[in-house]
């Protein structure tokens, strides 16, 4: 059952989308395409070239141990148009070791299938791909099939991780999913289940080339980014 807590942080995320000024791909805070942290089937239109970062707070996230807060930037390319690529980096805060610099993390995503009237679109994807200094210095790894399908104004995800690459730890391990709801076309709320934990938020699109995303994870942790495309 959800506590007091939990249910007025939710509250809050919905009527802060609600209240925002007024179709948008929604980008997830991890870089790629997809809801919070959960990829999606969708692409971004062709030749869309996306710049974004994000802050995770450190409870309940794997990366560090959970002992440190950390920021990731990300800069993401899709064209042919059924292919993602996307160069991550990522960064703990207050972390001082003179010969750290940051976590790569490259991740691509391939569209087998575009949606049809009767049928989902369908991508697969691989995250973290490797790393120059062995399996234990990945900690975002997930290979991945996702099918999407939009009923109305809502889009439903669901998706499946499995461990096919060794990895300190996973970002996606097992079934996942997620629904986004959009009364304006600027406007995404969702809710999502990224394999560990049930999260919810929304993101919202400005001045046609930025936008900004809030989540609670969890519903005791947060995260925020802000992301800016161009089509080229």
């Amino acid at each position: 059952m959800l506590s007091k807590r939990k249910i007025f942080v939710l509250t809050f995320l919905l009527i802060a989308g609600l209240v925002l000024p007024t179709a948008i791909r929604a980008q997830s805070l991890s870089g790629t395409t997809g809801l919070a942290t959960i990829p999606t089937a969708r692409m971004q239109e062709d030749g869309t070239m996306s710049f974004g970062t994000s802050y995770f707070d450190k409870k309940d996230q794997q990366y560090f141990e959970g002992t440190k807060n950390y920021v990731v930037a990300y800069v993401s390319l899709t064209f042919l148009p059924f292919l993602e690529l996307v160069y991550r980096v990522n960064k703990p805060l207050y972390y001082h070791v003179h010969n750290y610099t940051v976590d790569q993390t490259p991740m691509a995503r391939l569209r087998l299938l575009k949606e049809r009237k009767y049928l989902p679109a369908i991508v697969v994807g691989i995250h973290d791909i490797a790393s120059t200094t062995g399996w234990n210095t990945v900690h975002f790894n997930a290979t991945y099939v996702v099918f999407s399908k939009k009923i109305d104004d809502f889009d439903l995800h669901i998706g499946y991780a499995p461990r096919i690459m060794k990895a300190l730890y996973y970002q996606l391990d097992g079934p996942f999913g997620g629904v986004a709801y959009s009364p304006l076309t600027s406007l995404h709320l969702y809710a999502e289940y990224d394999s560990r934990y049930v999260n919810a938020g929304f993101q919202y699109l400005f001045l046609n080339h930025f936008s900004i995303s809030l989540a609670a994870l969890n519903f005791n942790s947060y995260a925020a980014g802000i992301n800016y495309k161009i089509v080229l």
